[in-house]
């Protein structure tokens, strides 16, 4: 006889969560006949209890960085309790890869948390919600599923939170992870893991602590340099740059950074690229090399927006440029 899993859901709104209103999608209230256990009824396993927490009941864009901070600190706390197999997160599509990759970052070793949502509501055709949440606990309750970070299930595919991201704006296969692929798959019954996370960044143990003042500027043709000078007169304390292919910009902009450099603002390069990590390849003005001579730091392959995250998390724990630069060389 298989021994019952306990499991935690922790709810934060989302489409998931959401019914049709007057002007569109919204989240569903006592006044438009919510139920809490409506959310995870049509996802429960057999052999699997599962207790809810409602947290949050939020459209995913109002998912701020302190909101997902406290998150983290309320899956934190159900971990430290030692009474669950696993913890569930369902989420609103918009943003959930950064709240997953926050978590991944800032928690250390417990029971496994995965983050689930739905790309369509309850009252459309094909809703894929239920489907996910069961797959989601059938992931974070499988024995096998330790020590791989916190990881994103959607359409049946395991996604590890460092790479997964929302590729298309409607589509029920809309979390890919380009260039890496899945972790694993759930097959009705069952979890198949087939590859590991290629890298993983960790923060010191504890709950997040984030300090906000950073920035996040896209290049485009003309365009950055702008931006950049914007947010040192604003006080951010670092912005992330999303460059160029390798890691490129124009003359502008790097003259910019090293302006940013110099009043200690550190700036993190990214690539607006999907997939493959900047580099210092080449030397003219405005070249990966070129920006590195200027004070910038080359963040491997990250995404701009979740070393937005990291930067947020490791200056709010104290950590200062050496010690961040230290971690991008690894990636």
């Amino acid at each position: 006889m298989m021994e019952e899993k306990r499991a935690a859901l922790v709810s934060t709104g989302g489409t998931i969560e959401m019914v049709p209103g007057p002007a569109g999608f919204q989240i569903r209230s006592p006044e438009n006949g919510h139920n809490d256990v409506q959310l995870i009824d049509s996802g429960l396993l057999p052999g699997c209890e599962v207790e809810h927490f409602k947290l949050f009941a939020l459209p995913s864009p109002q998912m701020t960085p302190s909101r997902m901070a406290e998150l983290c600190r309320f899956v934190g706390d159900l971990r430290r309790t030692g009474r669950f197999d696993g913890i569930v997160v369902t989420h609103g599509t918009d943003t959930l890869e950064e709240s997953a990759f926050l978590a991944d970052i800032s928690m250390g070793e417990g029971c496994p948390v995965v983050f689930t949502a739905a790309m369509r509501s309850s009252a459309e055709l094909g809703v894929d919600g239920p489907r996910n949440i069961r797959a989601a606990l059938l992931t974070a309750t499988c024995p096998d599923f330790h020590n791989f970070g916190v990881a994103v299930v959607l359409n049946d595919e395991i996604h590890a939170a460092c790479r997964v991201t929302k590729t298309y704006t409607s589509n029920v296969g809309s979390f890919a992870s380009p260039g890496y692929g899945p972790i694993g798959y759930v097959d009705e019954d069952r979890v198949f893991l087939v590859n590991r996370p290629c890298w993983s960044l960790r923060l010191p143990p504890g709950d997040p602590v984030l300090d906000e003042r950073v920035g996040l500027v896209r290049t485009a043709a003309g365009l950055g340099a702008r931006e950049l000078r914007f947010c040192v007169s604003q006080g951010d304390r670092a912005v992330v740059l999303e460059a160029f292919g390798r890691g490129n910009v124009p003359p502008d902009v790097a003259n910019a950074v090293g302006e940013a450099h110099e009043a200690g603002v550190l700036v993190a390069v990214v690539s607006r690229c999907y997939v493959g990590r900047v580099l210092g390849v080449y030397g003219y003005v405005g070249g990966g090399s070129d920006l590195v001579a200027r004070g910038a730091i080359l963040a491997g392959d990250m995404h701009g927006h979740k070393l937005r995250l990291f930067l947020m998390a490791a200056l709010g724990a104290g950590m200062g440029r050496e010690e961040i630069a230290e971690l991008m060389e690894r990636l």
